[in-house]
C-alpha cells in the first residue's frame, strides 16, 4: 500500500498547485452544478461521475465547491495511475518500468487538463484501469473473482460516459470463453453486471426528486431511455456520428505527436507485446476503441479536448511494458537504467509542463461577475455557449447568485423537457413562451421584459431581436450605447492574472466577447470601431476565419475596400474550402471591378460543390463582363438549388429587364452583389 499512498500524495500536491482555482470552461460549470446537488447532468447523465465527484467536494477540506470538483478530477486520475501501476505489475512489468508508464501518462498536456478541471474523462480512465486490471489478474490466475469483478464494472459503464460502453463490447468475446469454460462464474458475473448497472437508477430518482440540474428529466422510463442512448445530443449531431473525416484523424494523431511523442513511441510498440500475453489483448482494444470513438463516433470533443483521455492510460500500460522488454535487452543495469528513464521523464516533462497549470485561469468566474452585475431583476438570459450556460448554472445552483434570472440555452428551446424546469423556477419569465414553439414565441415575451441574448449566427438568428445593443457579456434590448460594454470588459481583462489568457479555451471565449462587441457596434452603425474590434477578436484567436470575414465586411461598411479585400483574401488562404469565406471574397472582388479574379475563386469551389450562392455570384461576375447566357445559365442553376438565392434572383430580373427594351435603349447598369 506503501506505492499507491506516495503517488496519491504527490499527485495531490500537485493538483492543489495546479488546479484552476475556481469554475473552468466548456461543460465544467453544469457537471460540476450537478455533482454538488446530485442533479442530472446532460445525457448519458454521469450517475457515477455525480457520485464520486460528489464525495470528493464533501472530503476535500480546501477551497470553493469548484475548486474541490477539480481536485476531485485529479484524485480520480491518481486512481486511473495506479490502476496503470497495478495492471502492468500483472503483465510481469518491473516496478521501476511500471511507474515510468504512468508518469509518462501524467506527463501529458491532455492528462494535466483534465486532471486540473472538472470533467468526466479521468473517471473514465480510472474505469479502464479496473477493468484493465481485472482482465490481466483473471487471465493469469484463471482466477473467476476478478472476472465478476470485471462485470460488476461493466455494469457501472452505464452510469458513466458512453465511450466506456464501447469499451465494454471489446471484452465479449473474452467473456464467451470464459463463460464456456466457467459456467457458474459467468452467473455470477451476469448478477454482479446487473447490480452495477442499478447505478443507472440514480438517474430517475433524482430526476423525481426535482434538482435544479434535470436535463431531460429521465423520470420516465421513455425520457430515462433517451438520457442514457443520448438520443438528443446524436440527433444533434448525425451529421458528424459515423462521419470519415480526414481532418478528425489528423487532429488526433497532431494531438499525440505534439502532446506525448514518448509515451505515443512507446506504447504503440508495447501495446503490440502486450497482444501477446493473456489478457493483454484488451488493453490494445481498449486504445484502438478509443481512437476510434476520437475519430469515428464523437469527432466534435476532439476540437474541445476531449478525447483521448483513457487511450492515454493503455499507452501508458504499453509504455512500461516496452521499457521493460528494453531494459532485458540493452546492456544497461542499475544506475544507468535509471538515469536513461529520468531523462526519458525530463524531456516528457519539458513537453507538457509549460503552460500546464491552470491556476491562471481566472477568466470565466471574471466574466459571470460581469454578466450578474448585468442582468436587470428578473431578466432571461439566452445563451448558447457551453461557457456560459453551464457557468450560469453552477453559480445558480451552487453559489446561489441570481436565482431570479431564468437562463435559456437557445438551442434548447424547443424541448419541454429541457424548458419545463426552468419554467417551474421562473414562470413569469416564461409567461406565454410554449417551449415546443422554440424562438418563434420569443415575441410574447418581449413586451417589456428584459432580455440579455449572448450572439450566435446559427439557425436562431432569424428571431434575434433588432434592437441589440452592447450590454457585457452578453447583448440586451435597449441599450444605446457600446461604452459600458468596453469599460466592463477592460476590467475584466485587467483583472486577469498573468498567463490568463494562455488556455485555449480562454482565448476562444474572449475573442467571441470582442466580437459580440463588434457585432453591436454594427446595429449603432460604427463600422470602424466594430471592424477594430474584429481584428482584436482576430488577434486571440487567430485561426477564427469567422472574425477575418466580420473585419472584412465592417471595412467594407466603413469605405475602406482596399482593407477589406485584403482580409478576405487573408481568410480564404486560410479556409479555401468554407463556402461563407469565398462568398465573402467573391462579393468584394466583384465590387472592385476583379471580375475574372472573382471567377477563379467561384469555380474552384463549383468544381466540388453544388452552392446555389456561388452559382449566384459567378452570373453576377459573368454578366458584367458581357456574358449574359452564361450569367443566365449561373442565374437558372443558382435557382433549381434554392429558389430564394438573391443575386440570382436580381440577376434574372436584370436581364429580363434588358430584353424587354426597345433597340438602341440604354442597358442597365452591370450588376453588383
Amino acid at each position: 500500500m506503501r506505492g499507491p499512498a506516495i503517488l496519491f500524495a504527490l499527485v495531490g500536491v500537485a493538483v492543489a498547485l495546479g488546479a484552476a482555482p475556481g469554475l473552468t470552461w466548456l461543460d465544467g460549470g453544469e457537471l460540476g452544478a450537478a455533482a454538488a446537488e446530485l442533479g442530472v447532468a446532460h445525457p448519458p447523465g454521469f450517475p457515477l461521475f455525480a457520485l464520486l465527484h460528489k464525495a470528493a467536494m464533501l472530503l476535500v477540506p480546501l477551497g470553493d465547491v469548484a475548486f474541490r470538483g477539480n481536485v476531485a478530477s485529479g484524485l480520480l486520475g491518481a486512481a486511473a495511475l495506479v490502476g496503470a501501476i497495478a495492471t502492468a505489475r500483472s503483465f510481469g512489468v518491473r516496478r521501476g518500468d511500471a511507474w515510468a508508464g504512468a508518469a509518462l501518462v501524467a506527463l501529458t498536456p491532455l492528462w494535466a487538463l483534465h486532471s486540473l478541471t472538472i470533467e468526466v474523462y479521468t473517471g473514465a480512465a480510472a474505469w479502464c484501469a479496473a477493468v484493465a486490471l481485472c482482465v490481466s489478474r483473471a487471465a493469469r490466475d484463471d482466477d473467476a473473482r476478478y472476472a465478476v469483478a470485471a462485470a460488476f464494472a461493466v455494469g457501472l459503464a452505464l452510469g458513466h460516459h458512453a465511450e466506456l460502453r464501447l469499451f465494454a463490447l471489446c471484452l465479449v468475446p473474452g467473456a464467451l470463453v470464459f463463460g464456456r469454460r466457467r459456467p457458474r462464474a459467468a452467473g455470477w458475473g451476469a448478477v454482479a453486471g446487473l447490480l452495477g448497472a442499478l447505478v443507472a437508477l440514480y438517474l430517475p430518482l433524482r430526476a423525481a426528486a426535482g434538482p435544479w440540474r434535470n436535463w431531460g428529466d429521465p423520470s420516465s422510463p421513455a425520457r430515462l431511455w433517451a438520457h442514457l442512448s443520448g438520443a438528443r445530443i446524436r440527433a444533434a449531431y448525425a451529421d458528424q456520428f459515423g462521419a470519415f473525416d480526414p481532418d478528425a484523424f489528423a487532429t488526433f494523431g497532431a494531438q499525440l505527436v505534439t502532446g506525448a511523442p514518448f509515451l505515443l513511441a512507446l506504447g504503440a510498440a508495447g501495446l503490440l507485446l502486450l497482444a501477446r500475453r493473456p489478457g493483454g489483448a484488451f488493453v490494445a482494444a481498449l486504445w484502438a476503441a478509443d481512437a476510434l470513438y476520437a475519430t469515428l463516433l464523437n469527432p466534435m470533443g476532439l476540437k474541445d479536448l476531449q478525447n483521448g483521455v483513457p487511450g492515454l492510460l493503455a499507452l501508458g500500460i504499453g509504455a512500461a511494458v516496452s521499457l521493460e522488454a528494453l531494459a532485458r535487452r540493452l546492456p544497461w543495469r542499475g544506475p544507468a537504467q535509471a538515469v536513461a528513464v529520468g531523462a526519458l521523464l525530463a524531456a516528457a516533462a519539458l513537453v507538457a509542463l509549460p503552460g500546464a497549470s491552470r491556476a491562471p485561469d481566472r477568466g470565466l468566474p471574471l466574466i459571470l461577475d460581469g454578466l450578474s452585475d448585468s442582468l436587470p431583476p428578473d431578466g432571461m438570459a439566452l445563451v448558447v455557449s457551453d461557457h456560459y450556460a453551464a457557468g450560469l448554472a453552477f453559480r445558480q445552483v451552487v453559489e446561489g447568485d441570481r436565482p431570479d434570472v431564468a437562463g435559456v440555452v437557445r438551442q434548447h428551446a424547443w424541448d419541454p423537457s429541457a424548458m419545463n424546469p426552468v419554467q417551474a423556477r421562473r414562470p413569469l419569465a416564461l409567461a406565454g413562451w410554449r417551449p415546443e414553439g422554440g424562438l418563434a414565441s420569443l415575441q410574447a415575451l418581449r413586451r417589456g421584459w428584459p432580455l440579455q441574448w449572448e450572439w450566435a449566427s446559427g439557425a436562431d438568428a432569424a428571431h434575434r431581436p433588432a434592437d441589440l445593443w452592447a450590454a457585457f457579456p452578453f447583448t440586451a434590448v435597449g441599450q444605446r450605447s457600446g461604452r459600458r460594454y468596453t469599460e466592463v470588459s477592460d476590467q475584466v481583462a485587467d483583472a486577469l492574472p498573468p498567463g490568463g489568457l494562455s488556455f485555449p479555451e480562454a482565448q476562444q471565449a474572449f475573442s467571441d466577447l470582442v466580437a459580440d462587441q463588434g457585432h453591436a457596434l454594427l446595429f449603432l452603425g460604427d463600422a470602424k470601431r466594430a471592424a477594430a474590434a474584429f481584428e482584436m477578436a482576430r488577434v486571440l484567436a487567430p485561426g477564427a476565419v469567422r472574425h477575418l470575414n466580420n473585419a472584412a465586411q465592417a471595412w467594407l461598411r466603413a469605405g475602406r475596400l482596399d482593407r477589406a479585400l485584403g482580409l478576405a483574401r487573408s481568410a480564404y488562404s486560410l479556409a479555401p474550402d468554407d463556402g461563407l469565406t469565398v462568398h465573402n471574397l467573391a462579393r468584394m472582388l466583384v465590387s472592385a471591378g476583379q471580375g475574372p479574379a472573382a471567377r477563379a475563386v467561384l469555380d474552384a469551389r463549383l468544381a466540388d460543390h453544388e452552392d446555389a450562392t456561388a452559382y449566384g455570384l459567378r452570373g453576377v461576375a459573368r454578366g458584367n463582363a458581357g456574358d449574359l447566357a452564361g450569367a443566365a445559365a449561373d442565374f437558372k442553376a443558382a435557382i433549381a438549388l434554392d429558389p430564394q438565392q438573391a443575386e440570382a434572383l436580381g440577376g434574372l430580373a436584370r436581364l429580363r429587364a434588358m430584353q424587354a427594351q426597345p433597340p438602341g435603349a440604354t442597358a442597365p447598369p452591370p450588376a453588383t452583389p
